[in-house]
């Protein structure tokens, strides 16, 4: 289930030559709720602005087909949940130039592309006077009320297998340019890495997540026990 999307919105304009400006609060609109710490999506005009009214409100029409991206995710990993941040670029016909996930906790490359197919291939708003940046945060998934949801380790349960896999790591992660990538793995009984999804800050970054999942998905974890375990590590 689908619990909630962005409900702050601020706008810079690297031409205005001031600081941010914060935008009046707005009320979500119906069946949006909030982050308990605050959820928010910015927009940012490198060059120009963009209506923050108008790509908040594109943002809550796409909430159907955000969520048949975890629908179907479910299907492969039945505990399937988890937040995500997204960062688009968008070019001055409203058309997305590029973009990838700041943040998830997702653990599934495969629903965090079907997230941001539905993202770059959205009419957004046009931007006025250049090309604009937006960070969009606040938008998860729930697991269904019916799954079992899998036991959360911390990331040192699996520094040792890190270090073995360290070479490979590191190779993604030198190819993205100083970026840094956030990590989510599912792991089943026996050690096997189910799926993984990845996270960067940089369209450097972005490049490299298929090399960083292979390396991961190639991992024998620790066993979990009888039932799966979620892990988040950064790189």
């Amino acid at each position: 289930m689908m619990k909630r999307a962005a409900l702050l919105v601020g706008l810079i304009c690297a031409n205005c030559g001031g600081g941010n400006v914060e935008a009046p609060h707005v009320d979500p609109v119906p069946t949006v709720t909030a982050h308990r710490d605050g959820p928010h999506m910015r927009v940012e005009g490198q060059l120009g602005s963009i209506d923050e009214a108008a790509t908040k409100k594109t943002f809550a029409q796409l909430a159907d087909q955000f969520q048949t991206c975890q629908t179907s995710g479910l299907k492969r990993i039945e505990y399937l949940s988890g937040d995500v941040k997204f960062f688009l670029r968008i070019g001055e016909d409203g058309k997305a130039k590029w973009g990838y996930l700041e943040k998830s906790t997702l653990g599934d490359i495969d629903t965090e592309r079907c997230l941001m197919n539905i993202a770059m291939s959205t009419s957004w708003p046009a931007p006025d006077g250049g090309e604009a940046e937006i960070q969009y945060d606040g938008l998860g998934f729930d697991p269904p009320p019916s799954a079992r949801a899998p036991t959360e380790w911390p990331s040192d349960k699996i520094a040792t297998v890190l270090g073995k896999h360290s070479e490979a790591l590191n190779k993604c992660a030198e190819a993205g340019k100083g970026a840094k990538f956030n990590v989510t793995a599912y792991v089943v009984p026996g050690g096997k890495v189910q799926s993984v999804g990845v996270a960067t800050d940089t369209k450097d970054g972005a490049d490299q997540i298929d090399c960083i999942v292979s390396a991961v998905k190639a991992m024998k974890m620790p066993t979990p026990g009888s039932w799966a375990a979620k892990v988040t590590f950064q790189l």
